[in-house]
């Protein structure tokens, strides 16, 4: 028996959030929609058990120096999908604390691909 593993058709982030190495601007403490496309509705079980991940970079090289934090996400709301715009959403809770740095967010489909946005928290 043959064995495959399905590829998901990533379209990318889709505003407010730009792909990388984009570095996007927040607050710090607010909640970022994170919203992308897999080519229609593959379920809610897409991710990888742990992610979405944060971890700190210096802003200059986007270079990670600190360890990777499960990302809370906004009101308990998790992953939704909207099947009028076909987009996953996933409203990301930053902390209060990360102003004057950049991290980034990182999601990892269960197809074995990653994803990552950059932010800055001036």
């Amino acid at each position: 028996m043959r064995s495959y593993n399905v590829i998901y058709d990533f379209a990318g982030f889709y505003p407010p959030v730009e792909p990388a190495p984009a570095l996007n601007a927040a607050k710090a403490g607010s909640a970022i929609p994170l919203k992308f496309s897999l080519a229609g509705d593959q379920g809610l079980d897409i991710l990888v058990a742990g992610y979405p991940v944060s971890q700190p970079v210096v802003c200059d090289t986007l270079e990670p120096y600190g360890p990777l934090e499960a990302a809370s996400s906004a009101g308990q709301s998790g992953m939704s999908y909207d099947p009028q715009t076909g987009w996953y959403n996933y409203v990301w809770k930053t902390g209060k604390a990360w102003a004057g740095t950049c991290r980034t967010l990182t999601i990892d489909l269960i197809d074995g691909t990653q994803h990552v946005a950059y932010f800055e928290f001036p």
